[in-house]
């Protein structure tokens, strides 16, 4: 086991990287966003236990603290100090570049992972590659399906000559827990349908990810790797695995 040790200076600045639920700042009672600067010494109030907050220090790394890992106050409120609840975020996500012969995912590896528990993280209204291994047109085709109610959704994924296209319309019952990939192939002219793979789709806006984002790079400092690290890392910890190409992207 390592031991990691970590002191706090009051006036220490932290930079908010994320977050997920509703926290407060206990001596304003405003809501905490992206790109606020906290202190040390804050007090922060989780409304839920489901609540987290990451953060980034110039000096120190990336931190985040959960509201599970809180014990309420006297009064039930979810309270953290923020010197004395964070905690180190050091995962680390190891994604390979596309090759020069690269031409499209393999939608039975890409929608897995797990280092995320199988959440994958779809960026709507973009081409996501797919090997031509599988043939995409009006007769063969990509789509999902998933449980909401008691009632099976089916719905076709849009595609392109290079790939599928995630839209909210797949979406509109609302974000299920999991869905089904599924494929239909057109074979002796005959429609035949098959799963392909289980996971757990996460949805999240690209202007609130870029501005995620921009908060890490501008307090990371020069270092190409350790910056292209910690964003792959943020993505993959607060909302699931995306391409690298797709990250690299966000990121421009």
């Amino acid at each position: 086991m390592i031991s990691i040790s970590l002191s706090f200076v009051d006036g220490e600045k932290y930079y908010v990287t994320f977050v997920k639920g509703s926290v407060t700042l206990k001596k304003t009672g405003k809501p905490i966003k992206v790109g606020d600067i906290l202190q040390s010494t804050d007090a922060l109030i989780f409304k839920e236990q489901t609540a987290k907050l990451s953060c980034i220090s110039p000096g120190k790394g990336r931190f985040e603290i959960n509201a599970q890992k809180t014990k309420p106050s006297s009064n039930g409120e979810l309270l953290a100090v923020l010197k004395n609840n964070l905690v180190p975020s050091t995962s680390t996500y190891h994604l390979s570049s596309r090759s020069l012969m690269f031409d499209g995912y393999d939608p039975k590896t890409y929608f897995q992972s797990t280092e995320t528990d199988n959440r994958i993280l779809l960026l709507l209204d973009e081409v996501l590659p797919i090997s031509p291994t599988y043939k995409i047109d009006e007769n063969n085709f990509f789509f999902i399906q998933y449980v909401t109610s008691g009632k099976t959704i089916t719905k076709k994924i849009d595609q392109s000559d290079k790939g599928l296209v995630f839209t909210t319309k797949l979406f509109t019952e609302g974000i299920p827990q999991k869905v089904m990939l599924c494929y239909q192939a057109q074979i002796a002219g005959k429609p035949k349908s098959s799963s392909v793979v289980e996971f757990t789709p996460i949805i999240a806006n690209k202007a609130d990810l870029k501005n995620e984002i921009k908060v890490l790079t501008t307090n990371l400092g020069l270092n190409k790797k350790l910056i292209a690290a910690a964003v792959t890392a943020h993505i993959f910890d607060n909302y699931g695995k995306l391409s690298q190409d797709q990250i690299d992207k966000l990121m421009l």
